[in-house]
């Protein structure tokens, strides 16, 4: 009999080898149904297929991943979402990434709504005049650094009036890299007016583009994270 229902569900920051034992765990226990994962740069998506209904299969990803499910869609928009639902507003500052992550959020109509802007202040100069990043920080922990990539985001924090502010500094490639830094090497860090930052490291794919993509992916998964579930990622 042809399978009738489906449904499919999404989890951020997740990578596939977290997630497969609990997939396997639920095949043998629905083997009727069609299971299958989907990871993607930053994300991995679910889809169950059976003759009957599934939604508690989706139901039980949630309960095991609570701060990991976001739904269904892209999660630029259900990050959109939260924002507006929640009144808050986002600005970003991008280095590596180049105003990638920027183009996912305005992909979107009514990012306006939260999203006051971004500013790609690539070259360390730009990271100094716009954000304030320190000149001593600089030249004694390089622009890829956490120590960086934690001024650039409150920096851009002091700047603007935005409620959330998120930075990433890093090695795309394909050159730059060293031993100790090698490229793949990302900083990212998210600050929230009154609380914590929240920066560390990513170690992102080696392709330049799929690094971008990487990089993007998890600091709006990380984002919606700190949002809606009040969750640190990076730190």
């Amino acid at each position: 009999m042809e399978a009738k229902h489906l449904r499919r569900c999404s989890l951020c920051l997740l990578q596939e080898s977290e997630v497969a034992p609990f997939i396997q765990e639920l095949k043998k226990k629905h083997p009727k149904v069609t299971m299958a994962v989907f990871p993607r740069h930053g994300s991995l998506h679910i889809l169950f297929q059976g003759e009957t209904p599934v939604d508690d299969l989706v139901e039980k990803v949630r309960e095991r991943f609570p701060s990991f499910f976001y739904g269904e869609g892209r999660i630029e928009e259900v990050l959109q979402e939260a924002f507006i639902a929640s009144k808050n507003t986002l600005a970003i500052a991008e280095s590596c990434t180049g105003g990638a992550i920027s183009a996912k959020l305005t992909q979107i109509p009514n990012a306006s709504k939260y999203f006051l802007g971004s500013m790609i202040t690539y070259s360390d100069s730009w990271k100094e005049r716009f954000l304030g990043v320190r000149r001593t920080t600089l030249d004694r922990y390089g622009a890829v650094s956490q120590e960086t990539v934690i001024e650039m985001v409150s920096g851009l924090l002091s700047e603007t009036e935005a409620h959330y502010t998120a930075a990433v500094t890093g090695l795309a490639g394909p050159g730059g890299g060293s031993s100790k830094w090698p490229v793949g090497t990302l900083f990212a860090a998210i600050a929230v007016r009154g609380d914590r930052i929240d920066a560390g490291v990513i170690h992102a794919p080696l392709e330049r583009g799929a690094a971008i993509e990487y990089a993007a992916q998890l600091i709006l998964g990380a984002l919606w994270r700190r949002l809606v579930h009040k969750t640190v990622t990076f730190s």
